[in-house]
């Protein structure tokens, strides 16, 4: 049974001039350990086909498995623990709590639904920050950082549950060259311990890292 799975998926929305389509069809799989891109030009449905399978928005038609089970058959409250506890994000907008400081916003996940393997919450936020390079500005609040740090910041706070499923959409856009390779390590090393990775980017250097490919036209 594949970890996450999408059964011919596809998403419509309405306009003035009728229903527009923004995705076709689409079935794929993935496994534990998997790191899955999807690419294709703008335009084609990429984001899209990120909200369907992260559970951020529900298919038109067709349907998403998660560990076998639909994901239109859950509730809210099912899909929202779901999306804390089981699936990581890191948008291509970090959505940081300005009000918060660099390892609250880490730790935020938590809040929400705690992690019983994690008895020391505030040590292992530190961990991923010093990971991403943060752990210095621990106590600065999201104002006083960069477009890179903002971004490194929204990926130690996507790797706070331990996520089996990590979406990540367009991850390295703000990044340099060597927070580019320093992230894209630290996903290949979540799916050397089992975790799928799906990830929508342009980026070449990204792109080498996959392991499997959606492509999508437009």
């Amino acid at each position: 049974m594949a970890l996450l799975e999408a059964r011919s998926v596809t998403r419509d929305y309405a306009a003035r001039t009728g229903m527009v389509r923004a995705l076709p069809p689409v079935s794929l799989c993935v496994d534990p350990g998997e790191m899955l891109v999807i690419r294709g030009p703008s335009g084609a449905g990429k984001t899209t086909l990120l909200h369907l399978l992260s559970g951020l928005d529900r298919p038109s038609a067709g349907e998403v498995l998660f560990r076998g089970r639909s994901l239109s058959t859950m509730s809210a409250v099912e899909i929202a623990h779901l999306r804390n506890r089981f699936f990581g994000f890191i948008f291509q907008q970090p959505h940081l709590l300005p009000d918060r400081t660099v390892l609250e916003n880490v730790v935020l996940p938590c809040h929400y639904g705690p992690d019983p393997r994690a008895a020391n919450i505030a040590g292992r936020a530190l961990r991923l920050l010093e990971a991403v390079g943060l752990a210095p500005l621990a106590t600065r609040y999201p104002a006083t950082l960069s477009g890179g740090e903002m971004q490194r910041l929204a990926f130690a706070r996507a790797l706070m549950m331990e996520p089996e499923v990590i979406f990540a959409d367009e991850p390295t856009g703000s990044l340099d060259g060597e927070n580019s390779s320093r992230l894209l390590d630290m996903l290949a090393s979540e799916t050397e311990q089992g975790r799928a990775v799906v990830l929508v980017t342009h980026d070449p250097q990204v792109m080498g890292r996959g392991t499997s490919f959606c492509s999508l036209v437009k």
